[in-house]
């Protein structure tokens, strides 16, 4: 299967027509690290990812947050009747060059401003 997301954010198709699955678990994460509130819904993620170029359906996103849950990585709570709320229990992992530039940093005698 070698299909991406393409220029506008849209999920790829694979070559019989099945959605790929090019939302990353760190995309969700990076989801949670960027809201104010710590707990939200899978209506609120799916909205925040699309803030990173990512369209992701609620309904996707609630299947995906459920595997998450199965790996640890959120937990959830029942709020209401029907509502219920996710949030993170690990924080995304840094791209490569913010990595790098914490690893230099740590190395500096001297800290720079960001």
């Amino acid at each position: 299967m070698s299909s991406e997301r393409d220029g506008s954010g849209q999920q790829g198709r694979d070559e019989a027509g099945r959605f790929d699955e090019t939302v990353t678990d760190q995309e969700i994460l990076k989801v949670f690290d960027y809201e104010d509130d710590p707990v939200l819904t899978a209506s609120e993620v799916a909205t925040g990812l699309q803030r990173f170029g990512v369209q992701m359906t609620s309904e996707g996103v609630r299947n995906r947050l459920d595997s998450m849950a199965d790996d640890d990585f959120v937990s959830r709570k029942q709020l209401g009747a029907r509502a219920v709320g996710w949030w993170a229990e690990v924080a995304p992992e840094l791209a490569a060059e913010t990595a790098a530039e914490v690893d230099r940093r740590a190395d500096a005698e001297e800290w720079d401003e960001l």
